[in-house]
This record gives structure tokens, sequence and C-alpha cells, in this order.
């Protein structure tokens, strides 16, 4: 088709427009047929009502030549009327850009994002590309690039379309729970216009947010306003007929989620974004808990309690997930045995492995006993113990010197109220939260004993009970070795046994009993574990001293980065005979100590 031709063609079809939109659109098609380049034919096709995908499409693909035609006829593509019809407006194609545009507006109504996407990607930045921009994040619920999109909005010539940028605007800031920006934009979108479905909307936006700040009768009020302007408008009706109409929050970790960067529901919530982060971690935990039960020192009868409780746990999950009956019971324990003897080291492990099975949700072990506990009067005890229990919720929590609680010598009077006041707060909450929650109690047998008899609820609520013991002699030279050990250090050959055997065997032999009938080795009130890592440290202390005297660094500038090439290696991780026995005597309480010199023989505690 000659450029003659195809001149009158255009030129007849533009006059039709107004008043034959169908003959026009016609005439604008036989162009196109014939010449698929005139951009004016496919601009003229959209101002006559046909703004079909396929059209839009080769509007946007012969968009650099948009007006050329018509030009010569003396027009301009504004002149046609042609407009695209998104969110709140009508905008006009009147040159290449919003050519481009009204495309990406056609794939958006197709729910074609990426490829919308991409097209838009090919517009220069001004107000209706960045107006539409926000169209396309707000209809993916992209919250935040709506922001971004629309940041400058205030700043638009154009009053509907700033307008239309705050009402986007003040639903993206809702979403993302930043609700006085929300309110400050609905507002002005009210104050600058009508009784227009822009006004609608931002009067609805607004009661959503004073329903959601408490104002119950304001948002009737509001909401009942639209109802009565807007009756087709369903929005208002249901949230005037369910209270619990409202806005829901979305932060910018889950947008950021989702493996569809268009997609809603491909997103993860932070709820099952932490359940995941737990699964993940689940195996770690308990290849942690079981390396660290491995690595303690005896504690067999224990670590065989702590075997069978991970494979009743591990079982039962196992029936769960075949629909197998599977009951919910208690995993609270109650660790008894004297001081020093890994209760609080088993208790980490354990609230790693209940984690691990997905028992509780946290690994973390909430440490406290009963001093900490009591208060100045039983209000303050009972907030107390409710404060470390609420804390620990959806974890473990440990309490040390339970049998404390509950006092042998004070029993007809008020000395126990306080521990009861512990005892009656503790035995509902074992109950209600025993499926996400563990406690652990740790102490004395007897006094745990005593203390459960306080209240018979406890010992239901205790489901497993695991037996610690004192260390015997081989297990504390097996400890001393091992402290050793894990401080780079390493004692000579034999000395562990020349200096502490004796020592150990008659604190281990040495035994009364107290108050509470609990039988206590002379070792159990030195503090078992915790005394060996103190000689130890002791002894590292003592030959620490001795090397650097030996080597005259006593009075040594620290900043000479030369120093470390003086000393000797060895000599900084030997632990001596001389250097062990001094440790072990540094240690030992007064009335432990030997009579004479030259000897490590305790006498008595």
């Amino acid at each position: 088709m000659t450029d003659e031709r195809i001149e009158k063609m255009l030129s007849a079809a533009v006059k039709a427009i107004g008043t034959s939109p169908r003959q026009a659109a016609q005439v604008f098609r036989l162009v196109t047929s014939d010449s698929p380049e005139v951009a004016d034919a496919w601009l003229g096709l959209a101002a006559s009502g046909d703004r079909s995908l396929s059209t839009l499409e080769q509007l946007a693909a012969t968009a650099d030549s948009v007006g050329r035609d018509l030009r010569r006829l003396g027009l301009a593509p504004a002149d046609l009327g042609a407009r695209f019809e998104t969110d709140y407006l009508a905008l006009r194609i009147e040159d290449g850009c919003t050519a481009r545009l009204a495309y990406a507006g056609a794939l958006m109504d197709v729910q074609r994002w990426a490829d919308a996407h991409s097209v838009l990607a090919t517009v220069a930045r001004q107000p209706q590309s960045e107006y539409v921009h926000a169209v396309l994040h707000r209809r993916t619920e992209r919250w935040a690039d709506v922001l971004t999109a629309v940041s400058g909005c205030s700043g638009w010539l154009d009053t509907e379309l700033v307008r239309a940028g705050l009402m986007l605007e003040a639903i993206a800031a809702a979403n993302l729970g930043l609700l006085d920006r929300a309110s400050s934009a609905a507002g002005r979108v009210v104050r600058e216009g009508s009784g227009d479905a822009l006004t609608r909307d931002a009067l609805f936006q607004q009661a959503l947010i004073v329903r959601h700040r408490g104002e119950g009768e304001a948002a009737q009020a509001l909401l009942t306003d639209i109802r009565v302007r807007w009756p087709e408008f369903g929005p208002a009706a249901a949230a005037l007929g369910d209270p619990t109409f409202g806005l829901v929050f979305v932060d910018a970790a889950t947008i950021d989620s989702r493996t569809d960067r268009w997609d809603p529901a491909s997103a993860t919530t932070s709820e099952q974004r932490a359940a995941a982060e737990t699964a993940a971690s689940a195996k770690d935990l308990l290849v942690d808990a079981e390396t660290r039960l491995g690595a303690m020192v005896g504690l067999d009868e224990v670590k065989s309690s702590v075997k069978r409780l991970r494979s009743d746990s591990i079982a039962r999950v196992v029936r769960a997930r075949k629909r197998l009956p599977t009951p919910p019971v208690s995993r609270h324990l109650l660790m008894v045995g004297p001081p020093g003897v890994g209760k609080t080291v088993t208790a980490r492990i354990v609230s790693n492995m209940f984690c691990g099975l997905g028992i509780v949700a946290r690994p973390e072990l909430y440490e406290t006993k009963r001093s900490k506990l009591l208060g100045t009067h039983l209000g303050e005890t009972e907030a107390n113990t409710l404060a470390i229990l609420e804390k620990a919720s959806g974890a473990t929590v440990f309490i040390d010197e339970f049998g404390g609680l509950i006092q042998a010598d004070g029993s007809g009077s008020n000395a126990n109220a306080y521990g009861q006041a512990v005892i009656d707060t503790l035995v509902p909450w074992m109950e209600n939260e025993r499926g996400n929650t563990v406690l652990i109690a740790g102490g004395y047998p007897q006094a745990c004993q005593r203390v459960i008899q306080a209240d018979q609820g406890l010992l239901s609520r205790f489901k497993t009970i695991l037996t610690f013991h004192s260390y015997t002699p081989d297990e504390l030279l097996a400890l001393a070795e091992t402290f050793a050990a894990e401080a780079g250090d390493a004692l000579d050959p034999g000395v562990g046994e020349d200096v502490l055997r004796a020592p150990f065997q008659r604190f281990y032999e040495r035994e009364s009993v107290n108050n509470d009938g609990d039988v206590v080795r002379d070792i159990d009130i030195l503090g078992n574990g915790r005394f060996v890592r103190n000689v130890i440290e002791a002894a590292q202390a003592v030959r620490n001293e001795r090397v650097i005297g030996d080597y005259g660094l006593a009075t040594v500038d620290l900043a000479d980065t030369s120093l470390a090439d003086e000393l000797d290696e060895e000599a900084l991780t030997r632990i001596t005979r001389d250097d062990l026995h001094a440790g072990f005597l540094e240690v030992l309480p007064p009335a432990a100590r030997p009579v004479a010199a030259g000897g490590a023989g305790a006498q008595g505690l």
C-alpha cells in the first residue's frame, strides 16, 4: 500500500472515530493487514475500541513510529483519544512510551506479570510509567515495590494521577503495617477528591486502620457511610457484618521469600521460615546432643535413659506420621543426684535433643534455682516463677536445687510458704504447657521426694526420672585428664594417679547422711566434677606462674611481638606433679587440707 493510499485511509478513519467507531476500526484494520508497520493504524484501532492484547502488542512493537503518519495529516496521536484503563485511571496513549504502557497494562490484565515487567523496563521512568509500575506491584502484592514506585507522587503534575498514586501508597503502607503513612495518604485522597472510586477506597482504608487501632465505633460509622454512598461496594458490607474483618500485615522478608516473584502464594510466612530453619538444624542438634552425651565421663545409666527417651520420642513422631494413635505425654524430667555430676550439662543435651525432635521449638535452656525464684513476698515469688516459665515458652527450663523449695526443718510453720508458692505455680503450668515446653528439675533424691510429696500432682507430671551418682575415683581421674585436654594441656604421665588417686578415693568413700536422709559423700560436698575442674585450673595457674618466672618474663613488655618466640610450647602445656599437687592443695577447703605438709590426704570436711 502506497504512502498516499495510507494517508487517505487514515484520514477517513480518523474522521469516523467519533461518529462511527466500528467503520473506523474496519478501515484501520485494512491498513494494518496490508501494512502492519503503520503504528498509527494500530493506535487508531485502540481509539476505535479495539484494545485487545494482540492489537496493543502490535502497537507496542511499532511504538517508535507512533505519530509519524498522523503528522502528515496535521494531527497528533492525542487527537485520536485512545486510552487504556489501569486501576482507577484511564491514561491517554499519545506517544511511544504510553503505547508500551498500554501493552504492559494489557499483559497485567491476563496476569502475564513477568512479561509486563519486561515491557515496563523499556519505558523511561516518568509519572505515568511509575504509576503503572505501582499497579503491577499492587496486583502482585509486592508492597515495598509499590511504595518505591509512588515515592515521588506528591510532585506529579496531574492531579488525578497524584490521587491514584497516593491511593496505592495507602494500600501498600497499610499492608506493611505502616499505618500512620497509610492514614496520611488516604486522608489526602479523600480531601482532594469527590465521590469517586478513589474516595470510596480511601475511606474504606481509613475504616480498616481505625478498626485495627481499636476504635470500633468510629470504624463502624465510616463503614456505614461507605455502605450508604456506595451500596454496591461489597467489602464494606463484609466488614460491617464481620467485626474480625481487617488488615492483614505482611513483612518484606515474606515477600522476598517467594519462589515465584509474582505469586504471593509462593511465599513463606515468618512462622514457616522459622520452622524450616529449625527443621534444617534438627539433624545438627541431634548429632550435637549425641556427641556431647557420648563425650561425658561415666554416667552410663543416665546415658542409657537419655537414649531410651530419644528412641521413644522418635517412635512417637513416626507413629503420628502414620496416623497411629499417639496421645500426648509429658516430657518433664526429674534429675536426682549430688552436685557437679553433669545434671546441667545433661539438661542442655536434652534441650537440644528435644528441639531436634520437634518436641520444643527452641533449643535454649533457661536455668534458674530456688534463690532466684523466691521473692520478698509470696506475690513476688509467684511473679518470678511465672516470668522464667513464660520466657522459656517453647524451650526448656531447668530448676536446680529443686529439693530446696521445701525445707526439712520447715514443717508446721510458714517457712516453706514461698517454696509452696513456686510449686503451686509450676503444677498447672506443667500440665498446660506440656505440649510445647519442658521442665527439668534437679537436686538430691530425698530432698526432691519431699518437694513432690508437697503436691502429689508433681509426681505424675515428671515423665522420666534420671538418677545421677557421685563420680568414682576412676571417673574423677578421667575428668582431670579431660579438663586438661579441653584447655590444650596434658598431665605428665602418671601424675594424676600419683597426686589425686588417694584423696579421690577417700573423698568418695567418706559419707554421711544429711537432714533429708540423702547419703552425701565428701566428693559431693566438694562438687564432684566442678571440684576436679577447679583443681586443673588452679594447677594451670601454678604452671603459668612457674613458666613465666623461669623465663624471666614477669616484667616483660607485652607489646613485644617477638615475646612468644622465647617460650617453649611444651612448657606452656605441661602440668607437672608439683603443679597438680599445688593446685590441688589450693582449692581444698580448709577443713579438708592435710595436717602436715608433704601429703595430699584430707582429714575431713
